[in-house]
């Protein structure tokens, strides 16, 4: 309406007119504002405007004459081949109660009789809205365009009673040559046609200019915005709302018009969980969606109690698919992008794993690659110990704290369990596990850390178990639940996954086999060094002892020489296992060669501690033992060295520790020579 108004008043005076208006009517709104369509006003304001029009160009019926001027533009615009499409002039007045939201939202219309050649409307002001005589004469005016759709004069309206002056409602008798069709070929006809082709015409402008925004426009937001802004051309509401999403997991993307900030989240929220059936008839709503997929809903947004027209609905679906077909591009480019990530994800998990060395290593770069390839919050490798019979947690990541230096977990399956199953059937495919398993381990699982689902994966070669990918999400289960896309993912990084476990097992043997005595499974002299000097370096840091035991057996050699060398090395062991039993888990014992073995104590109560620890070597060692039917003894001589106060580096604690074991070797040797002497 505003519009029109300016533009009648400008026709009249000029900007100096139109600012004229606007100083009268105390507006503070801009021309520009003013003459977009798509923009609303308060109806006190247009009141002033139509009072203040009235007054700069002396118009005594300017109201009338601003709704006679907005009815001709209402047959050249979009709305207009809506309404044509009704077919009819009465069908057009008798649709007035729902068409006329696209004008006003003060005043509620109802047509209480019509046919060929009237109808008779009544017009009530809605709650809050005093009725003005400007706003009745504008109605009047307005009223006349039924019939201009089609080629015919504007009808004739009287307006009986007003309810500005006091009627109960304001009544308009409009009447029309019922008879007087167009004949071919005369002005009115033509200029029907013309007005037809020329609303087409905009409409078509109108498409294809939002085609042009879906191949022009880099940015999807900008788009959008676009698109709900040419909607809000063609379908006429107080308000609009566009909310999608790309993914099902992606950013919600939110335009609207005519909506305070503050009050969007409800109606968003409203608007795509809420099934359209059940939205009110002043809501227009529309799924924005395409052959992939559906996005989300494009809203306009009318006062309570009117209604959108069919065809309004078909208008504002049009703008609803392309809104969808933005949004597959958008997401074509998003999936292109992502299958580039994985895949170079997965090359760099190749080379990552290419380059581990042992199985821990290997489970380490498997747990840091898997978030870039699969949509999860936390993933962990278990790797299987076949000689105890339990899966051992090597590595976690999570992708907000990323590598998580967790302890090695063991996890016992329990018979009978899907976890268990999937350890015994080397077929077996990925276990999806949220709060409906059969598995109390798994459930525990899932309670203890804060799960909303997990997906285990299997790694196995074609005849052995060797460990499993466990991939987890905090929230949004769904995420996980086992598409074909995912399985292919899980599949090609556990195919990768267990050639690298499998050579990190060859590459733990030998390194077991580097670093520890090939007899008696103890740690040899290359692994005692290391562990020492490890020592030494924290002991320096941390400023504590460190306690060297270095041992050699007495009375070894003649059971070589008196049975074989394949029960002294019987026995060899059973001293191994002797000296690891007396042991605590953090001391270290290993074979040195020979029958030279050594104890590394590192503690704050080293010293002490060693004093004990050495009685328990002694008394282990000198009980009998019992190899091949055969009993034998043995004796044990224990050299001590303490750090710092023997030596301060590895090779002097060695050497010292090898001297001390001399001394007690001799002091032996000495009282087996003259057991009379004392110590």
């Amino acid at each position: 309406m505003s519009a029109v108004l300016l533009a009648r008043v400008e026709a009249f005076g000029g900007a100096d007119a139109v600012a004229d208006v606007l100083r009268l009517a105390g507006s503070k709104r801009t021309p520009g504002y003013l003459c977009d369509i798509t923009n609303w006003i308060a109806y006190d304001e247009a009141v002033a405007l139509w009072r203040a029009g009235a007054l700069v160009t002396h118009h005594p019926q300017f109201a009338r004459a601003v709704g006679e001027d907005t009815a001709r533009r209402l047959s050249a615009s979009q709305v207009a081949s809506m309404l044509r499409s009704l077919g009819s002039p009465e069908s057009v007045y008798r649709a007035i109660a729902t068409s006329t939201a696209e004008f006003s939202t003060v005043t509620k219309l109802d047509v209480t009789d019509s046919g060929p050649g009237f109808a008779d409307v009544v017009a009530v002001a809605a709650g809050g809205f005093p009725r003005s005589p400007e706003h009745c004469a504008w109605t009047g005016g307005l009223l006349t365009c039924g019939t201009v759709l089609f080629g015919l004069d504007p009808a004739v309206v009287e307006h009986e009673e007003c309810q500005a002056m006091g009627a109960p409602a304001c009544v308009y008798r409009v009447r029309w040559d019922a008879e007087a069709e167009a004949s071919d070929g005369s002005p009115e006809q033509i200029a029907a046609l013309q007005q037809q082709l020329d609303a087409m015409t905009e409409r078509l402008h109108s498409v294809f200019a939002a085609a042009s925004d879906l191949i022009a426009a880099d940015d999807l937001d900008d788009v959008l915005a676009r698109i709900t802004a040419r909607a809000a051309l063609e379908v006429r509401a107080v308000r609009y709302l566009l909310a999608v999403q790309v993914g099902p997991w992606g950013e919600l993307h939110c335009h609207h018009k005519g909506f305070e900030q503050e009050g969007v989240a409800e109606y968003v929220d409203e608007l795509l969980h809420r099934r359209p059936s059940t939205h009110p008839d002043s809501w227009l709503v529309v799924p924005v969606r395409s052959n992939r997929r559906e996005y989300g809903r494009l809203l306009a947004l009318r006062p309570a109690g009117q209604k959108f027209l069919a065809q309004e609905r078909e208008l504002f679906e049009v703008y609803a698919h392309y809104a969808a077909t933005a949004l597959d591009g958008a997401s074509a480019l998003m999936e292109a992008k992502r299958r580039s990530e994985q895949s170079s994800a997965l090359l760099s998990l190749a080379r990552a794993l290419a380059a581990a060395g042992t199985s821990r290593e290997v489970a380490a770069r498997l747990a840091d690659a898997v978030p870039l390839v699969v949509d999860c919050d936390r993933v962990g490798v278990c790797l299987w110990d076949p000689a105890h019979g339990v899966l051992v947690r090597r590595a976690v990541t999570t992708t907000l704290d990323g590598t998580v230096d967790a302890e090695d977990t063991m996890w016992d399956p329990i018979p009978g369990t899907p976890l268990h199953r999937m350890i015994r059937d080397l077929s077996a495919e990925p276990l999806f596990v949220d709060d409906t398993i059969d598995d109390p381990q798994l459930l525990e699982m899932l309670t203890v850390l804060g799960l909303a689902a997990t997906i285990l994966v299997p790694l196995v070669s074609a005849d052995s178990f060797l460990g499993l990918l466990i991939v987890s999400v905090f929230e949004h289960p769904e995420r996980l639940r086992p598409t074909p896309d995912l399985l292919d993912r899980l599949s090609g990084v556990a195919a990768q996954a267990t050639t690298a476990l499998q050579n990190g097992r060859l590459v733990d043997e030998m390194t077991h086999q580097a670093m520890h005595d090939q007899l008696t499974g103890l740690a040899n002299r290359l692994q005692f060094t290391g562990q020492l000097r490890d020592a030494l370096s924290r002991a320096h840091e941390e400023i504590q002892p460190v306690t060297l035991l270095y041992m050699d057996l007495d009375g070894f050699k003649p059971v070589n020489d008196e049975f074989g060398h394949d029960v002294g090395d019987q026995l060899l062991v059973a001293v191994a296992k002797r000296l690891a039993s007396c042991t605590r888990a953090e001391d270290t014992v290993a074979r040195l060669g020979g029958d030279e073995f050594a104890v590394l104590i590192a503690s704050q109560t080293a010293p002490a501690d060693a004093e004990e620890v050495s009685d328990r070597l002694a008394a282990a060692v000198m009980r009998p033992f019992v190899i091949d039917g055969h009993q034998l003894h043995l004796g044990i001589s224990i050299g001590r060295a303490v750090f710092p106060i023997d030596a301060d580096d590895a090779d002097g604690l060695l050497r010292c520790a090898d001297a001390a074991m001399f001394s007690v070797k001799r002091s032996i040797y000495s009282r087996a020579l003259h057991p009379g002497r004392s110590r």
